[in-house]
């Protein structure tokens, strides 16, 4: 990718349940609205580029796959771009004067996974786990060369050019499913240790196939609730207005819609030529998350999300107790092995998303145990020419499988989100007024895939969201996420 700011990763998740960030009543009403479901599929410069396949809801939420093509080479990425709601905010100047009432506080969160590399090294101390570390380049933020314990023979690169089968549409239980392949075959390797056979077999991995099983469903929503607070806010350089400090009040309740979304796919690697000398032979597929939020940079600031507890992280338990995953955490001293199946995203009391994945794989027919680790975190920061920022971190992690000549797994990436929130019809009316209306610029996060591409349903109408100047145009959000 080339521009500022990424590196996403990976991906192997399982799970198909996850509760957005709000709160919601158990006597609530739930009106399924998936006709306000669309997808669009085609070329896009989202991460890097290459083609897409999507799944929408107006422009509040997005999901999906980005891959590479032959004109445009690139990994393989699932994503979720959607709206995060942190509240609703009475506004007061610092010698308590009101400001603004019930000001809708609205960023943008990224959370995607990249599927990285497929490295084979020797478990010499057998413990399902690969014992070693990158090097991780501020300035381009990539993580680069290579350094382990245990004997590295070679690695295939998955960005590339991926086939992709047609996508197949059904419906079932109120909930929307597609289904299609993404293959990548006889791809190079390339040596990681000077003393590794220069050729084995016929020298190429025959066949990486990703099949996956995407779902939607959308529910609207009465009765949930989002926070409320008390913002103290000044006015800086240039005329700029700051928070300066931010207070929870009562939980203010909000009609809205909730899109869940989740996609399981079944990963089979096949013909890899294990090194000749190779007496434990392990493969390792290694993966990036990134996850993070888009905001102006004027009033917001990333002050604002501290205040408001809305920083995202990763939280995984690990055989050395529970860990926290964020942009401080920097390179771990080893890798730490993780002893539950999940890598969950969280930020404050939303939910980011989840990756997870059964513990058990196929290798040549025979069941084998699946390992996984994580090795670490580095922040991520861009800044815009129209004053957007994008704060996050990115996670480099894997997966070990026992060698074989077929390999099979199969994780789930869910995440979901609230969208179209209203307040009009409780007890606290809405004002449309703009302090963070800049925000809705990014609304490209969730379109830049979509424009590209073709809309399957042309001419649905799309209720209107919160922020009705929302723009369908990309915006500026693709200049974050294009450095390969």
């Amino acid at each position: 990718m080339n521009g500022k700011i990424t590196k996403i990763t990976l991906a192997t998740v399982a799970v198909m349940s996850m509760m957005l960030g709000f709160l919601a009543s158990p006597a609530s009403a739930a009106t399924i609205v998936n006709e306000e479901l669309t997808t669009s599929e085609g070329a896009t410069d989202l991460l890097g580029g290459g083609d897409h396949f999507f799944v929408k809801f107006g422009t509040d939420a997005a999901f999906g796959i980005v891959w590479g093509t032959n004109e445009t080479e690139n990994n393989v990425y699932f994503v979720a771009l959607k709206a995060k709601y942190l509240g609703f905010a009475q506004v007061y100047d610092k010698q308590g004067n009101i400001v603004e009432e019930n000001h809708t506080i609205k960023i943008w969160t990224l959370y995607a996974v990249k599927l990285s590399s497929l490295l084979e090294f020797n478990d010499l101390n057998q413990d399902g786990a690969l014992d070693y570390t990158r090097t991780y380049d501020e300035a381009t933020e990539k993580y680069t060369s290579y350094v382990a314990t245990e004997p590295l023979y070679k690695k295939v690169d998955l960005k590339t050019a991926w086939d992709a089968s047609p996508v197949e549409y059904t419906e079932a239980d109120d909930t929307k499913h597609w289904s299609f392949d993404l293959t990548a075959a006889n791809e190079s390797y390339q040596l990681l240790d000077a003393g590794a056979a220069p050729a084995v077999g016929d020298d190429m991995l025959n066949q990486f196939k990703l099949t996956f099983n995407l779902e939607a469903k959308a529910v609207q929503v009465d009765d949930a609730e989002l926070p409320q607070w008390r913002l103290t806010v000044t006015t800086g350089p240039l005329g700029k207005t700051w928070v300066t400090d931010a207070e929870r009040m009562q939980n203010i309740q909000v009609n809205g819609d909730v899109v869940r979304y989740g996609v399981k796919w079944d990963q089979e690697i096949q013909g890899w030529d294990f090194d000749t000398v190779n007496a434990n032979p392990m493969l390792m597929l290694e993966f990036e998350s990134l996850v993070g939020n888009s905001f102006p940079a004027a009033w917001m600031g990333a002050a604002m999300l501290q205040y408001m507890n809305a920083v995202s992280v990763m939280n995984c338990a690990s055989v050395e107790g529970n860990l926290t995953v964020n942009e401080t955490t920097g390179d771990l001293e080893r890798p730490k092995q993780l002893i539950q199946t999940r890598l969950t995203f969280t930020a404050g009391w939303t939910s980011v998303g989840n990756l997870t994945w059964v513990d058990d794989a196929t290798v040549d027919g025979e069941p084998a145990l699946v390992r996984a680790q994580v090795m670490a975190a580095h922040r991520v920061l861009g800044l815009s020419a129209d004053g957007k920022v994008f704060v996050g971190f990115v996670a480099l992690g894997g997966m070990s499988f026992p060698g074989g000549s077929l390999i099979i797994h199969d994780p789930t990436f869910t995440t979901d989100a609230l969208v179209n929130v209203d307040t009009t019809t409780k007890t606290l009316p809405v004002f449309m007024i703009g302090l963070v209306l800049g925000v809705v610029v990014i609304i490209g996060v969730a379109v830049v895939a979509v424009s590209m591409g073709h809309n399957k349903k042309p001419g649905q109408g799309v209720r209107n969201s919160y922020e009705k100047s929302t723009s369908s145009q990309p915006g500026a959000w693709t200049k974050y996420y294009n450095k390969k």
